[in-house]
């Protein structure tokens, strides 16, 4: 399943008081149809839901119920009040259409707080993703998606991985076409680009958050390898080989308590010209957080500064300009009073 975004599932909070009763009946009900608005019979909808008011796991939990569509793309689903609490709190529900072997999908998030509840019509989207090799990296375009799909700040987000849970790299916001270098796509074998969007929509009263992933689209596998490919580095009950170098793009590295430091010993010295960070997360509030680099490991130089006015970003390509070779390269946080560590690090390259 896809990767969902903090913006749909913000939507709905966690602890939410329920407005049914245990024995109200429900009807659920909805209707299916193709990108260009035709029904899709005997489609096998896929309906989820939380312990609470919140949609943050939902997604990643086995379906509890499952409904066909009829010939004109409708399905109704008949639950009771009971079905749609967790004691008093309203549980968050996902419909989700179905899974199609070209990657897209679309899933909307509501609460159930009446009897019944009209979603508004799922209108597949495809994206059109398209991928062509450029001199120095590759070019995704895509089509956005249409006024028909709801409303919202139609922010798309492309993401790259070698599967659909694992991300490599994102942009957000993108505007097509979206230019990914070298330095990013490195010689990954296998990635995959596709987009999200996320809207939402009213119907009946009922307040629905709408997710749309786009078809998938196979990248040119390009050729660059990164200097840093293979180094050792050192953290935290660190285990050779070293995850966050080994060129697994969609790999993460989660720390345990206490991490403020990741250091990466190069086999030889290199003046390094760009860096590439994923998945780089901290957790609490750091006060500084950047990229620097040793000759000795004992004295360390200024590379390049991690945080900006809107706090982390998870992937960065960066632009260096040192030009003293280095043989080690760490990313350091500086906690905020009490607070402020590394939480995850997918990989550092570092490319002369």
């Amino acid at each position: 399943m896809r990767t969902l975004t903090m913006g749909v599932m913000a939507i709905l909070g966690g602890c939410t008081e329920s407005k049914v009763e245990n024995e109200q009946d429900i009807v659920l009900s909805g209707r299916l149809v193709d990108e260009a608005g035709a029904p899709l019979p005997e489609a096998l909808v896929k309906l989820y839901r939380s312990e609470n008011s919140s949609c943050a796991f939902a997604a990643f939990s086995a379906s509890w119920k499952t409904v066909k569509t009829r010939a004109d793309g409708s399905f109704v689903l008949d639950l009771l009040g009971a079905d749609t609490r967790s004691g008093s709190i309203a549980r968050c529900f996902i419909a989700r259409s179905p899974a199609q072997a070209e990657g897209r999908s679309l899933s909307a998030y509501f609460l159930i707080q009446q009897s019944e509840v009209a979603l508004p019509t799922f209108q597949e989207w495809t994206g059109a993703p398209t991928a062509a090799a450029e001199a120095q990296g590759v070019s995704v375009g895509f089509r956005p998606l249409s006024a028909t799909h709801g409303a919202g700040n139609d922010e798309h987000v492309l993401s790259v991985g070698p599967s659909s849970v694992t991300v490599a790299w994102q942009v957000r916001p993108a505007s097509s076409p979206v230019h990914l270098s070298d330095y990013v796509l490195e010689d990954a074998e296998g990635l995959k680009a596709s987009i999200s969007v996320e809207r939402a929509a009213e119907a009946g009263g009922v307040t629905v958050g709408l997710a749309y992933s786009s078809d998938d689209v196979a990248l040119p596998r390009r050729a660059l390898v990164p200097a840093s490919r293979g180094a050792a580095c050192t953290f935290l009950n660190a285990e050779p080989p070293c995850r966050i170098t080994n060129g697994d793009l969609g790999g993460l590295v989660l720390f345990e308590n206490g991490v403020r430091e990741v250091a990466v010993q190069l086999s030889r010295p290199v003046v390094p010209r760009k860096a590439v960070l994923r998945n780089l997360e901290v957790s609490g509030t750091v006060s500084e957080l950047v990229l620097e680099g040793s000759v000795d490991g004992t004295q360390w130089m200024p590379l390049a500064n991690l945080l900006d006015d809107s706090g982390v970003q998870p992937f960065l390509e960066l632009e260096l300009t040192g030009t003293t070779p280095v043989s080690q390269v760490r990313v350091r946080a500086t906690p905020q009073g009490t607070t402020g560590e590394l939480r995850s690090l997918g990989q550092l390259s570092l490319f002369e």
